[in-house]
């Protein structure tokens, strides 16, 4: 995350952990369009940006590592730690 923040002229966090965004820019309420997306998984969390929400209100995230490669996903809602915006 950034890696493409630093190429949107952002400055990131500077960690290589995707939950050091949960501090990071603001919080938004809830999935919005962009918003980076910061999931709890075991062993650490993922980060994403949110590209759609799903008819149940889940996420749509692109991610990096998402089987190996960059993709899209959907994810529960519950698996969301915060949403921010730089």
């Amino acid at each position: 995350m950034n890696f493409v923040l630093d190429r949107l002229g952002y400055r990131g966090t500077g960690s290589d952990l995707a939950m050091s965004f949960r501090d990071y820019g603001h919080r938004v309420s809830g999935p919005e369009l962009g918003a980076i997306a910061v999931l709890s998984r075991r062993g650490g969390g993922h980060v994403g940006i949110v590209s759609a929400v799903d008819a149940n209100g889940n996420p749509v995230i692109i991610s990096g590592n998402h089987g190996r490669r960059v993709g899209e996903g959907t994810y529960s809602q519950s698996r969301v730690v915060a949403y921010v915006m730089p």
